[in-house]
């Protein structure tokens, strides 16, 4: 080919590029083409992930920790998980610190791997579920994730991630907290961070879906039964101790309980007093010789209101109120603390009841057993 005729080639194809027809030519063998995204895969969804893949891919299993019938549970497993850990259901050595029933290990998610496992604890003394697991999880140093769930006293669940060894993930955990008589249960659904999104709905489900197959609905505590004359009569925990009775005046009847620590120290302190309707008596009276207590004899000053709402005594009572206050000690020394009052009235008494605790930022866990103690003495309250 000629010089001449090769430059009007060359020019030719030029022209052509600056016209976009050879860059469709010339991206036939990609020297040309455009570099498009790549598509994002999909989440990795686990094959177990609503309710009838549930349903369908799970078995109960269960057992009756210490052969005892209340704390006889089941709950709902993969069937492709094992069971790598039974207790010894019928030696009952739970005490103080919480025993392992049962242990359930999902199969390798790559190189990670998933649990459920089942904790039995005896209770010593009456507590809500909710401030139980709060308190568990509080002084073992978890961190809690979002608010715990309660819907009832016997049960509550949460998230809280416990924290890896080095070199080691750390761990979402969903527990649920389940009381039945004077022992507790606890469900725990344990999954490496990384699996999180993974296995999120499988976690919760499982939880959920344990129970107790034959709950004992009765106090922690055994329960002692106490008459104030002819005004009222109520059931209190035996770990607390009446101190001090009133009844020089039938008209005007007292009590006191108390619960004491082991170094002897005042950890709740409950009062109630009777007062017999007559003429002279109305219960607006009634309040402020109460404020006259609180103020003169406890010498304390009230800072504020933080609730208003009913008891859960007898409904037998044509009037039932139960307030919490903060209140703390006139001196300005010493620590504030939680009054809750209820105020009770039939058609010949009015019933004033207290209970001074610590409050929950102080002591959590004496400011809730005192807590339920003073919910069940009211609740037994006829």
């Amino acid at each position: 080919m000629k010089k001449a005729s090769m430059k009007f080639v060359v020019a030719g194809l030029a022209a052509l590029m600056v016209a976009g027809v050879a860059t469709k030519s010339f991206a036939l063998f990609g020297l040309f083409e455009e570099k498009k995204p790549k598509p994002v895969a999909e989440a990795t969804v686990h094959p177990i992930h609503d309710d009838k893949a549930f349903a369908k891919e799970t078995k109960p299993y269960g057992l009756m920790p210490f052969s005892k019938a209340e704390l006889e549970y089941e709950i709902l497993i993969p069937k492709d998980w094992e069971v790598v850990e039974t207790m010894d259901a019928t030696a009952e050595t739970a005490q103080q610190i919480l025993s392992r029933i049962a242990v359930y290990k999902s199969p390798i998610i790559g190189t990670r791997q998933a649990e459920v496992f089942i904790d039995a604890l005896k209770l010593s003394n009456d507590i809500s579920a909710k401030n139980w697991l709060k308190n568990y999880l509080l002084s073992s140093g978890f961190t809690p994730r979002g608010e715990i769930e309660s819907p009832g006293v016997k049960n509550a669940a949460g998230f809280y991630v416990r924290t890896g060894d080095p070199g080691a993930d750390s761990t979402l955990e969903y527990v649920s907290a389940n009381i039945s008589g004077n022992w507790i249960l606890l469900a725990t659904f344990s999954t490496p961070l990384p699996l999180e999104k993974y296995l999120a709905y499988l976690q919760k489900k499982i939880v959920q879906s344990f129970k107790i197959l034959y709950p004992k609905d009765e106090p922690v505590e055994d329960q002692k039964v106490f008459t104030l004359v002819d005004s009222i009569k109520f059931s209190y925990p035996s770990s607390w101790e009446i101190i001090a009775t009133d009844f020089r005046d039938m008209n005007r009847l007292t009590v006191h309980l108390q619960n004491k620590s082991t170094t002897a120290a005042v950890d709740g302190f409950i009062r109630f007093v009777a007062v017999r309707r007559a003429r002279s008596t109305d219960l607006m009276a009634e309040m402020q010789e109460q404020q006259k207590y609180f103020a003169e004899t406890m010498k304390l000053n009230v800072t504020k209101m933080q609730s208003t709402g009913k008891t859960p005594a007898y409904d037998r009572f044509l009037f039932n109120r139960y307030e919490v206050y903060d209140v703390s000690p006139k001196s300005g020394k010493g620590t504030p603390q939680e009054v809750h009052m209820a105020v009770l009235c039939d058609k010949e008494w009015y019933i004033f009841g207290y209970l001074f605790t610590p409050k929950e930022a102080t002591n959590l866990y004496q400011w809730a057993r005192n807590l339920q103690s003073f919910q069940e003495i009211l609740k037994a309250t006829k």
